[in-house]
């Protein structure tokens, strides 16, 4: 959109010539390490972590000082992360707006000391940006509801670059042939991490429920990795499912998730949170797939049900089942709601309608219009 942008993350101000390698997002590795089953050591896992963000807060903010020596930024766009400042106190430093990126609460347990620190630092954030974007109006509403000003609130939805996802037809033919899916068999899909808030056994647990009521011509295709990948994983064995009606593989590159998408003819998100609408949805959308995602607020706030997508009982496989099958026994009905989901998010959830329109509107409003 023509403007000059610093991206700056974590990682930029550590060695990179470091033999240790963080881990990758989802792996489930890092969630196995033994101390972390110990439900004992939680609240000084939580506070060796907060720690650990407190030092590399002061590490950032020492950063941004010197990036912003020769960039010269109008404004500071921070993401909210529990324990971080060095965005907000270096914008006041250098005179500049602040916008918040709020994401959640992010101090949500008890047991830790630096709890008490973390809330407030939350509190004083939302106090003083001048901005704060969310993703949903769920999250606006939380918000306003904690007395935060509703006036310098924006709501960004999530959002997706059409050309980049859009449905490969070619590339998906040869997804299903490296599967031996054949091409009458309605396939299902998930794409994500195993996250708890993902609920992928949920879909498992529909599938057994389609098999056992008779349901012909319908797998299911998951991709991708996490904590919950092995729990999943026995669940499908357990049931029966696994290398039939339920294939699970590792995931993919961002560039190959469209391939992938092309290959499906129902996209599923079995579980979410219910705040904000995750990503993966407008890419499923993209890709003229029709999504059958919980029944919450932030979700309705992207697709309409029997239109645009298919809402179900969250946390519910029999309702979940439901709607799948809908969906796999009319082809006429698949196709006309991811014709109209395409039609939605070119028109409404590209970054410069959501994102860009926001930055947009703090630029014009705090920055006199200034690039």
């Amino acid at each position: 959109m023509g403007h000059s942008v610093a991206h700056v993350c974590g990682g930029d101000i550590f060695d990179t010539s470091s033999a240790v390698k963080p881990p990758e997002y989802g792996a489930g590795s890092f969630h196995r390490q033994w101390y972390r089953r110990v439900r004992v050591l939680d609240p000084l896992i939580r506070t060796v972590s907060e720690r650990r963000d407190i030092q590399h807060d002061a590490m950032m903010e020492k950063h941004l000082v010197h990036v912003s020596e020769t960039f010269r930024p109008d404004l500071i766009w921070e993401r909210s992360c529990r324990l971080h400042c060095a965005g907000l106190v270096t914008a006041r430093r250098l005179g500049v707006p602040y916008v918040l990126e709020w994401k959640d609460n992010i101090a949500s347990y008890w047991l830790s000391l630096y709890r008490q620190r973390a809330r407030a630092m939350e509190r004083w954030k939302n106090l003083e940006a001048d901005f704060i974007v969310t993703e949903s109006e769920v999250l606006r509403k939380n918000l306003m509801g904690e007395g935060v000003d509703g006036n310098k609130i924006l709501v960004a939805q999530n959002a997706v670059d059409p050309t980049q996802f859009c449905r490969d037809t070619d590339a998906g033919l040869q997804i299903r042939a490296k599967l031996g899916i054949a091409s009458d068999t309605v396939l299902v899909g998930y794409l994500g991490s195993y996250a708890w808030y993902h609920d992928a056994g949920r879909l498992v647990k529909a599938m057994a429920l389609l098999r056992k009521q008779g349901v012909a011509n319908v797998r299911c295709l998951m991709v991708g990795a996490g904590k919950e990948y092995d729990i999943t994983r026995r669940l499908a064995e357990k049931r029966g499912l696994l290398g039939e009606e339920v294939i699970m593989t590792p995931g993919v590159p961002k560039d190959e998730v469209p391939g992938v998408l092309a290959a499906l003819d129902i996209a599923v998100l079995p579980g979410s949170t219910d705040i904000i609408c995750p990503i993966k949805i407008q890419e499923y959308m993209a890709c003229e797939l029709p999504s059958v995602v919980p029944d919450y607020a932030c979700n309705r706030e992207v697709l309409c049900d029997g239109d645009t997508g298919m809402l179900f009982c969250p946390k519910n496989e029999v309702a979940l089942a439901e709607k799948i099958g809908i969906l796999v026994g009319d082809r006429e009905l698949r196709e006309r709601i991811g014709r109209k989901a395409r039609e939605v998010v070119a028109r409404q959830f590209t970054w410069e309608k959501t994102w860009g329109a926001a930055l947009e509107t703090v630029l014009g409003l705090k920055c006199g219009g200034q690039n």
